[in-house]
């Protein structure tokens, strides 16, 4: 890291320098140490009304030294505003963070990157569905976006990992504070297969109200943003205002108008985003995107079933069943059921969730 850094860093933990106004700064100077060689009426050419501002940066004194050692031991890269590898769609927001906190790398390829966000408290079919856009969307290029919050946040990430993709999580806190605590693996497996990226500096806990800020960057550095599941209250819609001020695509996915958590993706697809039921669906709003250049999707499986296992299976719906239903439809002994079931598990077509209640998998 070198001292220009270090002095922005510096410059940015005085108290009522605040994020706009440093901004400014970096914009107009480029190189804080210009603030020390030049005097008053030199730095006021460069910004006229910030003589108060150069006055209060050249006899405030603070030791960062400790600050410095935590973003050794931390394995913390640092990011300005006013370098040149800074990333460009987040360069181009307007409101751009004037310093980034990461762990892991930015590569060239996550110029092709989708968010996908919703519920914490997702649904089975919000979850089925996030990992169904996840996996499509990781298996033709793209880097998926998210703000490593519980739920459909959770599964985007892991999805892309388990795909070997590439991942992206702006967080709420300092990079040296897991939230939620639980994520601490996830984070870390992130951290190898993409980039954890927070604006705020070390030692920031979770509040409230660092998310609506930290949203605009989850849609500023996509492409466009996947609305899986919300609420009608739902913080997932300040990244939605964030994404059209920005000029992104918004998608939804379309949900049961008597479950909660759909009631704000469908209120969405209302005011105009778009209803979407498949990758293509998103491909076709970038233009610009030559899709012969994608690698093709896997191939679905092909599994030679039984009679009975295909009658067992096509009786399968896409929401759970409990074995009793499964039994009821089919009309054949618990016993056979039950072994058909085990079968069909092995080969990977349904999976067994808890309370004995059975579901298709999802397939590629």
């Amino acid at each position: 890291m070198d001292e220009r850094t270090l002095e922005w860093i510096k410059i940015s933990l005085i108290e009522s320098i605040g994020e706009k106004r440093l901004r400014m700064l970096m914009v107009a100077l480029k190189d804080p140490f210009l603030i020390y060689e030049k005097d008053i009426d030199e730095l006021t050419t460069f910004l006229p009304k910030f003589e108060k501002i150069f006055k209060q940066i050249k006899k405030t004194k603070i030791d960062i030294t400790d600050y410095k050692k935590k973003l050794v031991d931390y394995d913390v890269d640092v990011l300005t505003l006013a370098d040149q590898n800074y990333p460009h769609l987040l360069r181009e927001i307007g409101n751009s963070p004037p310093i980034l906190y990461i762990k892991g790398n930015f590569k060239r390829d996550d110029d092709l990157a989708i968010a996908i966000v919703g519920s914490r408290t997702a649904s089975h079919y919000g979850k089925r569905q996030a990992e169904k856009f996840t996996r499509s969307l990781v298996n033709i290029g793209f880097t998926i976006v998210s703000g490593m919050a519980r739920g459909i946040d959770t599964i985007a990430h892991q999805v892309a990992i388990n795909e070997g993709g590439r991942t992206i999580a702006f967080l709420g806190s300092g990079i040296d504070v897991v939230y939620p605590r639980e994520n601490k693996k996830l984070m870390n497996n992130i951290i190898k297969n993409g980039v954890v990226v927070s604006e705020f500096p070390l030692g920031t806990e979770p509040v409230a109200t660092n998310f609506p800020q930290r949203n605009r960057l989850i849609s500023g550095i996509s492409l466009g943003i996947v609305v899986v599941e919300a609420t009608l209250k739902s913080g997932t819609f300040i990244t939605v205002k964030w994404a059209l001020e920005q000029g992104k695509e918004v998608f939804s996915v379309p949900g049961d108008i008597y479950r909660e958590t759909s009631l704000g993706t469908n209120k969405l697809i209302q005011q105009g985003a778009k209803l979407i039921i498949d990758v293509d669906d998103i491909i076709e709003e970038f233009p610009f995107l030559n899709r012969k250049d994608f690698a093709p999707l896997p191939p679905a499986k092909e599994i030679e079933l039984s009679n009975s296992e295909k009658k067992v299976f096509d009786s399968m719906k896409e929401s759970p069943l409990l074995i009793d239903n499964i039994i009821e439809e089919i009309n054949l002994p618990s016993s056979k059921v039950l072994s058909i079931l085990l079968s069909l598990e092995i080969k990977g077509l349904i999976k067994q969730l808890p309370g004995k209640r059975f579901i298709k998998e999802e397939l590629r």
